[in-house]
């Protein structure tokens, strides 16, 4: 991807962002929810039931494309954002990385729609490891643009478990994905792909959370 187009920090909100709600840290919400244990609940909550309904609406041979994934992140955050499923018009960043700059996104999705076509459908005829392979190197593109004000890594791996699905593979394996220690894994293998184009620490890590079916 276009790294020139980012740079380091390590604040993901700003005071200055009106989407962000300073006095309660909590992003503005079509619930009107302030605590931040609530608002991570109902988001729970409704990736629970855009999983279900994603499930149902992609088909095995369905090739993805940059607006199918906008629809997911709006199935899944439509009822609680009312910027989801639109690409985000400020730069937002996590510890360390500065992701996408805002006036990039739309070339660099357009860019992404082209490697998502060319990934899907994916064949439950692969090799798993080619599997696992090309699912990391889509994820990673998607998690390096950030496209989206919040939700993207959600987003990324709802979309990452519907590519396994066409092939036949067991979806992630989150019991593992949600420890500390996988997080910190998964972290750094972003960064990896982000810093270095480099997808062997994801692709690694994929292969732990997706057992052979």
């Amino acid at each position: 991807m276009e790294h020139n187009a980012m740079t380091a920090s390590s604040n993901k909100y700003s005071a200055n962002d009106p989407a962000f709600d300073a006095e309660h840290g909590v992003l503005r919400n079509m619930l009107g929810l302030t605590s931040e244990a609530a608002l991570l609940h109902a988001e729970s909550e409704a990736l629970i039931a855009a999983y279900e309904e994603a499930a149902l609406g992609y088909s095995e041979l369905h090739t993805f494309t940059a607006d199918d994934v906008c629809r997911l992140h709006k199935l899944f955050l439509g009822g609680i954002f009312e910027w989801a499923g639109m690409y985000r018009t400020i730069d937002i960043s996590s510890p360390g990385i500065r992701w996408c700059h805002a006036q990039y996104i739309d070339q660099e999705m357009a860019r992404f729609d082209t490697l998502l076509r060319a990934a899907t459908p994916l064949s439950p005829n692969l090799p798993h490891d080619e599997i696992i392979t090309k699912v990391a190197e889509i994820h990673g593109e998607f998690i390096a643009i950030h496209p989206f004000r919040d939700g993207n890594g959600r987003t990324g791996r709802m979309l990452a478990n519907l590519m396994l699905m066409q092939a036949e593979c067991p979806p992630f394996r989150m019991v593992l994905f949600d420890t500390a220690e996988m997080q910190e894994k998964y972290f750094a293998a972003i960064r990896d792909v982000w810093a270095n184009v480099d997808y062997t620490k994801l692709t690694r890590l994929f292969a732990e959370l997706v057992p052979k079916p």
